[in-house]
């Protein structure tokens, strides 16, 4: 998959580990890597598709909320 900013390529991989665990991950191809000249005219043909930004509104009561969460976890955190 290209990456919005039009260079960065991005390859998926996966797997199964002898233990029964599944795995996943991506690689990064930027210029100059091996392999990226090879996968450049795939992943041209499929770029990252760019969602548009969140329209939903916020709600204030829900923000509060979440502040005060972030707030106690920063707390918590720095009594460690």
């Amino acid at each position: 998959m290209l990456d919005a900013n039009g260079v960065t390529i991005w390859l998926k991989y996966g797997g199964r580990t002898v233990e029964g665990h599944f795995y996943d991950g991506w690689y990064k191809f930027e210029p100059g890597d091996p392999r990226y000249d090879e996968l450049l005219p795939q992943a041209q043909q499929n770029p990252q598709v760019v969602e548009e930004e969140n329209k939903a509104p916020i709600y204030p009561e829900t923000l509060a909320i979440l502040q005060e969460m972030r707030r106690k976890t920063r707390e918590r955190n720095a009594g460690q």
